[in-house]
C-alpha cells in the first residue's frame, strides 16, 4: 500500500515537472491543461471514496459463497449472463469497476466472468445503449452491440485460457 502511494505520489510530480517544461516550450497551453488535469484529479476523488464505501459493504454483506456459485468455475452459463447482466446495468465510470472486480477475484469469481463483466460495463451499459438509440438509431446501437458482445465473449474465455483462475487451493497468482 505504501509503495503504491509513492508511485502515485511520484506520478502526481512527474505530471507536474512536465507542466511546468511545457511552460517554457508553449506558455499559452499551460492553463488550459493543468485545469484539465485538476479537473480529472478531482472527479475521481470525488467518485473513488464511494466507490470504497460500497465495496467494503459488498465485501461485508455478501458472503463469498454467493459470489462463487454465481460468477465461480462452476457457473457456467448462468454466470456470464450474470456477468452480462452486472455490467450492463452498472453506472459510473470505468475505474470504478475495477476495485469491483478485484473484490469479485479474491471471492473466487472465475476470470471470463471477470473480463466479460469489465467487457460489459465499459462497452455495453444501459444508458449507453439508450443514448446510442436516441441519437445514432436504434438499428446503429443493436449492431454494435451485436459486433461487441461475441468479442466480449471470445476475449474473456481467451484470457481464461491464458490466466486460469481460480487457482485449486484459491489464492491469487503472484
Amino acid at each position: 500500500m505504501k509503495a503504491a502511494l509513492l508511485r502515485a505520489g511520484w506520478i502526481a510530480a512527474l505530471i507536474l515537472l512536465l507542466h511546468g517544461g511545457l511552460w517554457f516550450a508553449l506558455p499559452a497551453a499551460v492553463g488550459p491543461s493543468a485545469r484539465q488535469w485538476a479537473l480529472g484529479l478531482g472527479e475521481v476523488l470525488a467518485i473513488v471514496p464511494s466507490v470504497l464505501i460500497l465495496l467494503a459493504l459488498f465485501d461485508v454483506w455478501v458472503p463469498r459463497e454467493v459470489i462463487e456459485r454465481g460468477l465461480g468455475t462452476g457457473s457456467g452459463a448462468r454466470g456470464v449472463l450474470l456477468a452480462l447482466l452486472l455490467g450492463t446495468g452498472a453506472a459510473g465510470p470505468l475505474y470504478a469497476a475495477f476495485p469491483i472486480a478485484l473484490s469479485l477475484r479474491e471471492k473466487v469469481a472465475r476470470t471470463a466472468n471477470l473480463v466479460i463483466f469489465l467487457g460489459a460495463w465499459a462497452t455495453i451499459k444501459l444508458p449507453m445503449l439508450m443514448m446510442e438509440s436516441a441519437f445514432l438509431g436504434t438499428r446503429f446501437a443493436m449492431l454494435r452491440l451485436a459486433l461487441t458482445l461475441p468479442g466480449i465473449l471470445a476475449v474473456g474465455f481467451l484470457l481464461e485460457r491464458m490466466n486460469p483462475w481460480p487457482t485449486p487451493d484459491h489464492r491469487p497468482p503472484p
